[in-house]
């Protein structure tokens, strides 16, 4: 059956009669009719008469739904007979519908065989009888190499890094292992034993060579402690003396500045002496000039007295 047409008419199981033949079969797809609509006097599935303004007819469609028929999946055995129109509710339940597994394993199961599938599938969950973990079936044989607690996990043997060879050994055959193979193991223990013997001996050896140069590194590394407090010690001192040098540069040049300012002050007074001395000499030549004047007019008066007594 699909959604989309009409029921497949071999799903009847008895004649139609032959008066309803018209009205029932649909004129598109020949199947049973699902939904009849009548359309220019003819029947479709309301699907197939899509675009079309059909009308329904409620009694041809009830007429339909009463017809007797058998599932659509009696081929693969399924033996339910009823009313067509109840064939949709039935294939909900149906058991030889075919379905996916819930689980996803991708498996395509009759529904009537889901739960044997539940049983064997192999996205199943399952739980470890000796650690409790929860598996998915297809994956217990991994589960069961790594499980700590599982006596068909795989184990090292204890005498593996020593030589031991054996591998895929079940951690219920190790104690059978252990004593099958114990003189073996004790050899590969004595061996073992020597070998740390001369390596812890070598080692012994290397040990002292090392405590030989750490006596003298650290010799070393004292004289050049020693140098190095030497060196920072002569280089405070030179700093300090060139910091009092610097110091007494500095009020050595304050000396001189002092030395230049009074140098100043006495230029200047002797700038001003010589211009009072200037001074001193304008006022003496003027006094000159005023002494020839009178000189002049005292020659000028003795001429003329001079003369006066010669006319007398």
């Amino acid at each position: 059956t699909g959604e989309a047409r009409g029921y497949r008419r071999d799903l009847l199981t008895e004649d139609t009669p032959h008066d309803m033949k018209e009205f029932i079969f649909c004129s598109r797809c020949n199947g049973i009719s699902r939904k009849p609509q009548f359309y220019n006097g003819k029947t479709f599935c309301r699907t197939c008469a899509a675009g079309a303004n059909g009308t329904l007819d409620v009694r041809v469609e009830e007429f339909v739904t009463r017809l007797k028929c058998r599932c659509p999946l009696s081929t693969r055995g399924c033996g339910w007979l009823g009313e067509l129109g109840r064939i949709e509710k039935h294939l909900t339940d149906c058991g030889k519908l075919r379905i996916e597994c819930e689980m996803g394993c991708g498996g395509v199961l009759e529904r009537c065989r889901r739960n044997n599938h539940q049983n064997i599938c192999p996205k199943r969950v399952t739980k470890c009888d000796y650690c409790g973990q929860e598996v998915q079936a297809s994956e217990t044989n991994a589960h069961i190499t790594l499980c700590q607690t599982h006596p068909d996990g795989e184990v090292t043997c204890p005498y593996k890094e020593m030589g031991c060879d054996v591998v895929g050994i079940k951690r219920k055959d190790l104690d059978a292992h252990l004593t099958k193979n114990g003189l073996s193991h004790q050899d590969l223990l004595i061996r073992e034993v020597n070998q740390l013997k001369l390596r812890s001996d070598g080692t012994t050896d290397k040990l002292q060579i090392l405590q030989r140069r750490d006596v003298k590194m650290n010799k070393r590394i004292w004289t050049l402690v020693a140098l190095v407090v030497m060196g920072v010690a002569i280089l405070l001192s030179l700093t300090y003396t060139g910091w009092e040098e610097i110091q007494l540069n500095k009020h050595s040049i304050q000396s001189n500045e002092q030395s230049i300012q009074l140098n100043k002050h006495s230029i200047q007074s002797n700038e001003q002496s010589i211009q009072l001395n200037k001074h001193s000499i304008q006022s003496n030549e003027q006094s000159i000039q005023l002494n020839k004047h009178s000189i002049q007019s005292n020659e000028q008066s003795i001429q003329l007295n001079e003369h006066s007594l010669q006319l007398n």
